[in-house]
């Protein structure tokens, strides 16, 4: 049994390594990969421990990253928490992130909607009514929704 075990954390420890080289993981979703290719809970806490150890796989640094990701592609704060919880990033780790980031939601919720609503006619409340169920779909709060149709409101009465 001890001869398999040595010939296991190499095989493990090649796999994370792969694994991390294609997509960076936090410590979690690592685990789960492992687990997923057979390899054991014991074994995949062994090889995640080493890989914390060695800097190949950090929680914080992998949070940072998913909330540059998500911002850019204009999803909201609530949105990005769940993802971040999704991903198994502790609510602490999480918020670090989120400050260390210092994105402005509301400029980002205009943003998208600029984009999205262009055309829109927002004295239709039914419109208005449809864009702020797209915007708090993507995560955003409702004074951040507010701002954005209030900022297309005003960009709509400029051009006209």
């Amino acid at each position: 049994m001890h001869d398999e075990t040595e010939k296991t954390l190499p095989e493990a420890m090649n796999f994370a390594m792969r694994s991390l080289a294609s997509k960076e993981s936090g410590e979690r979703e690592l685990a789960a990969r492992l687990q997923r290719n057979g390899f054991d809970e014991v074994m995949s806490a062994e090889v995640v421990a080493r890989c914390k150890e060695s800097g190949w796989v950090d929680d914080g640094r992998y949070a940072g990253m998913l909330v540059r990701s998500l911002a850019r592609r204009h999803y909201g704060p609530q949105k990005v928490r769940f993802e971040l919880r999704r991903k198994g990033i502790d609510a602490t780790q999480g918020e670090a992130a989120l400050d260390a980031e210092e994105i402005d939601w509301f400029a980002m919720a205009a943003e998208w909607l600029a984009r999205k609503g262009q055309g829109s006619d927002l004295k239709d409340p039914k419109v208005r009514a449809k864009l702020t169920r797209a915007l708090m779909g993507r995560g955003y709060a409702l004074d951040q929704v507010r701002y954005a149709l209030d900022e297309l409101k005003a960009q709509q009465c400029a051009d006209e």
